[in-house]
């Protein structure tokens, strides 16, 4: 089996192009995954160039030159200062990773500065987003989910909104879909048989200053659970993680994410895409870019977990097939 791996550049001007020197380097020195891996790094053979120089990585720059495909050569860059130019490099690798030609299984998105693609995509919102409506995808009928070091996989309900419209989509509809494609993705991503999954209350001591919403999410744990899901909740979210389950799902980013980025190498992985994508839990550190300080231990793990994800899943649609 061969998995084709894309990964992104992320924007120049912070640290996705050290840490792909140094996770690429770090990932083909490591174990075996089984099987072939075919990289394709999509970036500016001429920013990563420069980044080896500056940081004294040449050598990690000869390992990954054959496995560039060239997407903006004459991008300019200043370390911790991102621009318009810098984030349009950062948004054409992505979209040359997806076309079609590169068929591309498992996609790795070191990250990008947001308000700076805003500057001429003024909807952008993250790169979950971007990568559910390319695929045709409503943007809250995907989900995000966090992988922390110590194997907590969490999903959230809503994604990057305003806390004040969240409650809005707290429906019990809302909540059964991503408790089912929470299950879903546990067996197929993971290759859990009978997923056991927590569920996070949107209310501070869930029914004690609910109104409304920790009824609806109960109401959509016993649908589930009718549905032969082992779903349990609604928990309060401030000691919902220190529980044994599976899976978790929390209703939005910061109940699932202050928990994730307490912890080291975490990553984002975007659940229902027909790609496997994962990212580093971090952003673009513009502080220390260039410094030759970064943590590429999450863009390593990212690498790996995505390979392995993507082979389970071979592994369920071949048995599939079979049954």
């Amino acid at each position: 089996m061969t998995v084709n791996v894309g990964i992104t550049m992320g924007d120049p001007a912070g640290i996705g192009p050290e840490i792909i020197l140094k996770a690429v380097r770090q990932f083909l020195r490591g174990p075996k995954t089984g099987g072939n891996v075919k990289l394709s790094i999509f970036a500016s053979p001429a920013v990563l160039l420069q980044t080896a120089r500056d940081l004294d990585l040449i050598s990690a720059y000869r390992v990954i030159k054959d496995m560039i495909v060239d997407c903006s050569s004459g991008v300019r860059f200043r370390y911790g200062k991102p621009t318009r130019e810098t984030a349009r490099a950062a948004m054409a690798s992505i979209d040359r990773a997806l076309e079609p030609e590169y068929s591309i299984d498992v996609l790795i998105t070191p990250p990008i500065v947001k308000e700076a693609v805003r500057t001429f995509l003024p909807d952008f919102v993250g790169h979950t987003e971007y990568l559910a409506a390319h695929y045709g995808m409503d943007r809250h009928q995907h989900a995000m989910m966090g992988l922390s070091s110590d194997h907590k996989r969490i999903m959230l309900v809503t994604t990057h909104l305003p806390i004040k419209c969240v409650a809005a989509f707290i429906t019990a509809r809302n909540v059964f879909k991503k408790i089912m494609l929470l299950d879903w993705g546990l067996r197929k991503y993971f290759g859990i048989a009978r997923p056991e999954i927590g569920v996070a209350a949107f209310n501070p001591h869930v029914f004690e200053f609910s109104r409304g919403e920790d009824e609806k999410i109960l109401k959509a744990v016993l649908e589930a659970r009718s549905n032969r899901v082992l779903a349990r909740g609604p928990f309060s979210a401030d000691s919902l993680f220190t529980r044994v389950y599976d899976g978790f799902l929390a209703m939005f980013h910061d109940q699932a994410f202050g928990f994730l980025k307490a912890r080291k190498g975490g990553l984002n992985l975007t659940l229902g895409l027909p790609i496997v994508r994962l990212s580093p839990l971090h952003g673009t550190a513009l502080d220390i870019a260039g410094k030759n300080v970064a943590d590429y231990t999450g863009m390593t793990a990212a690498l790996r977990e995505g390979v392995k994800i993507y082979k389970n899943m071979q592994r369920s649609r071949d048995a599939e097939k079979k049954g």
